[in-house]
């Protein structure tokens, strides 16, 4: 049985890996809104490796918000494999490993003067822990890697790379800003990890010059082609290489953050015709001429309107094509405020298969309600599962969060634009941080979804609902390069345990839980307090999963 609101992760392993290693369990900080892992200078809770397992058995790894939240990406018994069917069993689902979508490039989060100003001010030793929960052996494994191109709200203070006026020729480009807390930062997650992280930056803010106002809102002066924008285009060049001249490996770049929101905040406004101009005679000569394996990502915005974005960007020119990899998307502002809008996603890619789906940023607390920090909220959590989840179904090549790491207020943020992290640490005793279950909730999948993994098709046999407005489980199946099969399940249902079987092509598994009353009396209560709006919303995102669902079997997605 799968327990209300919670998260598992199940391995099914054709080879044998050589060690095992115990877990440390969380150290519980009980919080008004919940329960969250702290990590001091002695003590982290740590991750169970998936060491060897025998042929024909599962490992499952469960974060539920159960068991006083102690249980955070916990190994539990092995599962193994049965040749019946159960008749009890409300769920089954039939995994296709013979069906096989889109590769996996990467999962993780962005490496903001914020987050490596916060990590500056814990102790040398908390720093390294810091840095190990998400790159080390025993952490969650993150692979990729945001960095923004000098100021963004998440800094300071307003800076750009070259401050001089009229440096067409940017002689005085300088990262100066960054070489002191940033840089080191980052070096030092490159050192920690085992694998490659792929790096890719984004710009805020250009220089003023270049603007047709000396403030940080603005668009570029003149039109594409002209000095200023091929000016802004070498700045693409010069951060690359000035980048890669501190060890530090750019493998793609966004053409903007969120370029069609005029903000009272470090940003381009573009409109999406000036934008494909500057890619299109701009930006892509210049970076295929000089750094042609560096991945080109354009939108970087969020997904309302992405269909029409993108199809007016590319049928304006089509010969922008070779000079797009990618499309990367923002999970805010959608219908409902939380949750992305997969549809949005599915008919992008549906129309351009020939580019990779990169979700750039999200993150929790962005709204006017419950901004910022919110600490053990696993809501929160739930919310990061659904959205990456959603994403990988329709076509998403990963998933990246905004900020690795934040202070008590949600910042530094130099316009108070305060939000939350998975990661939230005390800054002023510079001894404790805290793991929220957007943390993990991102482990399920950084940790056990490796990059060049292939997402498998997948069929729902049976769903038999114990009552009318049951939601349904949220599945995701993947075949990673080692040829495990991972199967990530999420049951956000507030009051029903649902019991699970998954087959695949060669052998049944039978998967029992049980939910304890505990749990289901928690889901009662808050469902008891649900109010109408609430339920009017969660109506509309599973109206539009359904439309996503009948257009998927169509296509045999």
């Amino acid at each position: 049985m799968l327990p209300y609101s919670t998260i598992y992760i199940f391995i099914f392993v054709f080879v044998w890996i050589d060690h095992l290693n115990t877990q440390l369990p969380c150290d519980i900080a009980k919080f008004p809104h919940g329960h969250a892992c702290q990590c001091t200078d002695d003590y982290c809770d740590t991750i169970t490796p998936l060491g060897t397992l025998p042929f024909g058995q599962a490992a499952l790894y469960e974060s539920t918000s159960e068991n006083a939240g102690t249980h955070r990406l916990t190994r539990l018994t092995n599962l193994s494999f049965h040749k019946e069917i159960d008749p009890n069993i409300s769920t089954v689902i039939q995994i296709n490993d013979k069906t096989k979508y889109q590769t996996i490039i990467g999962f993780g989060g962005a490496f903001t003067d914020a987050s490596s100003i916060v990590a500056h001010d814990l102790s040398v030793n908390l720093q390294k822990i810091l840095l190990a929960q998400y790159f080390g052996e025993q952490g969650i494994n993150y692979n990729i890697g945001r960095i923004p191109m000098a100021g963004c709200d998440f800094s300071t203070y307003t800076y750009t790379y070259d401050s001089v006026a009229n440096d067409f020729e940017l002689q005085h480009f300088s990262i100066e800003m960054d070489l002191s807390i940033k840089i080191p930062f980052i070096q030092s997650a490159i050192t920690m990890s085992n694998e490659t992280i792929y790096f890719f930056g984004s710009p805020w803010n250009g220089p003023d010059w270049l603007k047709n106002q000396s403030n940080p809102v603005g668009t570029l002066n003149g039109v594409p082609g002209d000095k200023y924008h091929k000016t802004w285009a070498r700045y693409f060049s010069k951060f690359i290489e000035a980048y890669e001249a501190e060890g530090i490996s750019i493998w793609g770049i966004t053409t903007q953050n969120e370029y069609s929101q005029v903000k009272d905040f470090d940003g381009l406004f573009y409109t999406t015709e000036q934008l494909a101009d500057f890619i299109r005679i701009d930006l892509g000569p210049e970076l295929r001429s000089k750094h042609p394996s560096v991945k080109i990502m354009t939108y970087d915005d969020d997904m309302v309107l992405l269909f029409l974005k993108i199809d007016r960007m590319i049928q304006r020119n089509r010969t922008i094509d070779q000079y797009i990899d990618g499309i990367a998307v923002h999970w805010y502002a959608t219908e409902d405020m939380t949750f992305p809008d997969f549809y949005e996603l599915f008919l992008t890619k549906l129309e351009y298969p020939e580019f990779f789906y990169l979700p750039t940023e999200a993150c929790e607390g962005y709204m006017k309600i419950n901004k910022g920090p919110r600490l053990g909220m696993w809501k929160r959590g739930i919310h990061y599962a659904l959205s990456i989840i959603g994403d990988l179904l329709v076509g998403a090549s990963g998933w990246t969060d905004w900020n690795i790491v934040l202070d008590l207020q949600g910042g530094p943020n130099h316009i108070r634009n305060f939000v939350d992290s998975p990661i939230i640490a005390n800054t002023s005793s510079g001894t404790v941080f805290y793991k929220n279950p957007m943390y993990y909730a991102m482990g399920h999948f950084s940790k056990f979804i490796p990059r060049n993994s292939i997402r498998l098709g997948m069929k729902v046999l049976k769903q038999e609902k114990q009552h009318a407005r049951i939601e349904p489980l949220k599945i995701v199946s993947i075949l990673t390069p080692m040829k495990q099969m991972v199967i990530v399940a999420l049951n956000h249902d507030r009051i029903t345990t649902q019991s699970v079987q998954i087959l695949d092509s060669n052998q049944d598994l039978l998967l029992p839980f049980i939910c304890s009353e505990r749990a289901l009396a928690y889901a009662m209560q808050l469902k008891k307090k649900a109010k109408t709006e609430s339920r009017k919303k969660k109506f509309i995102v599973q109206i539009r999963s359904r439309k996503i669902v009948e257009y998927a079997e169509q296509l045999e997605l």
